[in-house]
């Protein structure tokens, strides 16, 4: 598979056609940003540490330059450019946050206002909601981490990626992520059907 043929997975879940020119430019002004020029042969060096496949996504991309950097003895350039990958991704989290905020002000009610569970019984939309919706996206992302980190000691990283990858598509539900005091559970009732409720003294 050639490189015009190779489609990488943006933030927001598009495909995008893979552009090395995209990681030349990074890198160069990660350079100019510590008062160096990255020559043809310091560009071909780092990219030559970078390995890329059809799917990947671009924080997998984006991680490997940092390493590739470094690996160079770049050391300098490497942390401008961590740098300016951890304020990109500030701005884009400030800029989401102030776009939900208008879109949660402006929906008809906090089920059709709430961005990551609609939960059915909250009826009215006031400060009080809109401040339990805000922290939601950091516990999403920390309970994800707590639960994959867990699943790649157990049974490796190919699961833990699985899971990721079914989680975000809704091929299954996980209660709770958006919350660290969990309130509820859910089990199979799939051995009771087989077996019937022996087992728990039925």
């Amino acid at each position: 598979m050639g490189i015009s043929e190779i489609y990488i997975v943006k933030r927001d879940g598009k495909h995008e056609a893979f552009s090395v020119e995209k990681i030349k430019r990074a890198v160069s002004k990660a350079f100019l940003s510590v008062g160096g020029y990255a020559t043809d042969d310091d560009l071909t060096a780092v990219l030559s540490r970078v390995r890329i496949a059809d799917g990947m996504s671009v924080e997998e991309i984006q991680n490997q330059v940092e390493v590739a950097l470094m690996a160079e003895h770049y050391f300098a350039v490497a942390k401008s450019y961590m740098l300016y990958r951890q304020k990109h991704t500030e701005d884009r989290e400030e800029r989401e946050k102030l776009r939900f905020l208008t879109d949660y002000c402006a929906a008809s009610n906090p089920a059709t206002g709430s961005k990551y569970d609609a939960n059915a019984n909250v009826e009215n939309k006031n400060i009080a909601t809109l401040i339990g919706e805000l922290p939601k996206q950091n516990f999403i992302r920390l309970n994800r981490r707590l639960l994959t980190d867990r699943i790649k000691e157990m049974y490796g990283k190919e699961l833990a990626d699985k899971y990721i990858h079914l989680l975000k598509n809704h091929f299954i539900y996980k209660n709770d992520e958006t919350s660290m005091a969990n309130y509820c559970a859910s089990i199979t009732m799939y051995p009771w059907l087989l077996g019937g409720t022996i087992s728990i003294g039925g």
